[in-house]
């Protein structure tokens, strides 16, 4: 099945660079994203506002087109309704919490010994959204974080 969500810009915008550095798709990354979270989450009741990040200025938004197989349609959508999440919260979620650790795993997969910084533009988002962190961190009751 083929969909799309939108994204925040600075995130579309590290997933191409992470695609492109890895010979990797961004549909693979953006799905890479989902799965940390999903695996960190603990389910259960999940308050609050799930659309804090979402300024719905359109001009700061991009669509990331991805791909889902039958058995990844079942275990986002199980999990989207377990968690009252969309699925591209979910992956923000990931990117915020997790982006470090996903580039640092790929990185070893590859074999790279050590890359240039590619964390300068995701470090000053972190300053600007970095508030964002407990909230999440809360919210889905993650257990571990890099």
């Amino acid at each position: 099945m083929n969909t799309s969500a939108y994204v925040d810009i600075v995130f579309y915008e590290e997933i191409v660079i992470a695609a492109q550095k890895f010979n990797l798709s961004m549909s693979g990354i953006f799905k890479d994203l989902m799965c940390i979270v999903l695996k960190e989450a603990i389910p259960g009741r999940i308050t609050g506002k799930l659309t804090e990040y979402q300024n719905h200025v359109t001009a700061g938004w991009e669509t990331l087109h991805y791909s889902l197989d039958s058995r990844e349609v079942e275990i986002y959508s199980g999990s989207r309704q377990k968690l009252k999440i969309s699925i591209s919260k979910l992956a923000f979620i990931g990117f915020i919490l997790f982006w470090k650790k996903l580039i640092k795993k790929y990185e070893k997969e590859r074999g790279y010994q050590k890359t240039e910084n590619i964390f300068s533009s995701y470090d000053k988002y972190i300053k600007k959204m970095g508030f964002l962190k407990p909230v999440f961190i809360k919210r889905l009751k993650l257990v571990k974080l890099e």
